[in-house]
């Protein structure tokens, strides 16, 4: 069984994490769009799935409807049991009473809600359209519709950001006792509008501080570390994004999606204009692919791994691919456990905290 992750790359308005906007009278699109969903995901018809996942822009930008229709291309194409961990991404601006109500009962157990920060000069300073009361209330709207499996994304070290910052939003977070919790450092990427002003981000000591801070704090409140970004009440682990860091295989459907089938990834279209020309003229919308080797497949799966908590089962790694990490890297590996960055316990490698702070550092000696 595999995952199944769907793309919706729409939004109200332009903001730092959408690749398109849907502004009003131009619903027709959003039509347009799922049209072209149904008929990819057609290819994929009678696919067991064991997650599923609609995200992007703003998938509850959609009108209810729209939302009825997404399910029903989910439910006509692909088969799942009814307990089955089914989310979606949502802002706090776009889940009222009725939207929240509706999503509930179109299947979805799950909500990704994306507050980021209580602060409103940090919404600002994302673009975000929605401020802290607007939060709460999205959050209380979930909870009243039925859901007892909320996740909140948080970010941290904007420019200038205290520690008493950062406490105030975790402590606000920690009061609405949601199930799971997703922190982020602020990043800029290339060509976004950050990357044009040149934004000077928290030096590595300043973002270790904040990083070790933050964790400490969440688990005070009960919330488990599980990966080095996610946090959940035991249970409530996310399954899908489990999937992902284990190697599992899964399907993307939409603009841009990535898909993932024992080695072999292969990509859509990053252009929603292409995306859709290619669907209705029934050309495949796949942009590229590569198949990885053994080697590269361990060596991912490695990597992946001292993400979790849990660590990584090195030797059964290298019986899954019957291929060894080779002399070289066990001896880059035995540097990093004197040096305190790994540790071995029982065949299981783990990342400590030390090495967490400059894991992709790490990763990158053993590509």
């Amino acid at each position: 069984m595999q995952s199944l992750y769907i793309h919706i790359p729409f939004c109200e308005r332009k903001c730092l994490y959408c690749s398109f906007v849907v502004s009003v009278g131009q619903r027709h699109r959003v039509d347009e769009y799922l049209d072209c969903l149904e008929e990819e995901a057609k290819r994929y018809k009678g696919e067991a799935v064991k997650s599923i996942y609609v995200g992007g822009g703003t998938p509850t930008f959609l009108e209810n409807d729209q939302l009825e229709r997404l399910a029903e291309i989910i439910k006509t194409n692909f088969k799942f049991n009814s307990g089955i961990e089914m989310t979606i991404e949502a802002n706090p601006e776009g889940i009222d009473c009725t939207k929240a109500q509706r999503l509930k009962q179109l299947a979805f157990n799950r909500v990704s809600l994306g507050i980021q920060s209580f602060q409103e000069k940090y919404l600002k300073f994302l673009g975000r359209c929605h401020d802290g009361a607007q939060a709460l209330i999205a959050y209380e709207n979930l909870r009243e519709a039925g859901f007892k499996n909320i996740n909140v994304d948080l970010m941290f070290s904007f420019p200038g950001q205290t520690l008493e910052e950062i406490k105030e939003d975790i402590e606000m977070l920690a009061n609405l006792n949601s199930e799971h919790l997703s922190i982020y450092a602020l990043t800029v990427e290339e060509h976004s509008r950050f990357y044009a002003q040149r934004l000077k981000l928290a030096d590595e000591d300043v973002l270790a501080q904040q990083y070790l801070f933050a964790t400490e704090l969440i688990e005070s409140y009960g919330l488990r570390q599980y990966e080095i970004s996610n946090f959940a009440k035991p249970g409530y682990e996310s399954q899908h994004n489990i999937n992902y860091w284990t190697g599992g295989n899964y399907i993307g459907l939409g603009v841009g999606a990535h898909s993932n089938f024992n080695g072999r990834r292969f990509w859509n279209v990053s252009s929603l204009f292409e995306y859709m020309r290619r669907t209705k003229a029934h050309i495949s919308v796949e942009d590229g692919a590569e198949k990885l080797s053994e080697d590269e497949q361990l060596i991912e799966r490695l990597l992946f791994g001292l993400r979790m908590n849990s660590g990584v089962d090195v030797k059964g790694l290298e019986n899954q691919f019957q291929i060894g990490l080779g002399v070289p890297r066990q001896e880059i590996i035995k540097g990093m456990v004197k040096a305190g960055f790994l540790n071995r316990r029982k065949g299981s490698l783990t990342a400590t905290m030390k090495g967490r702070l400059v894991l992709d550092e790490l990763c990158a000696r053993l590509l």
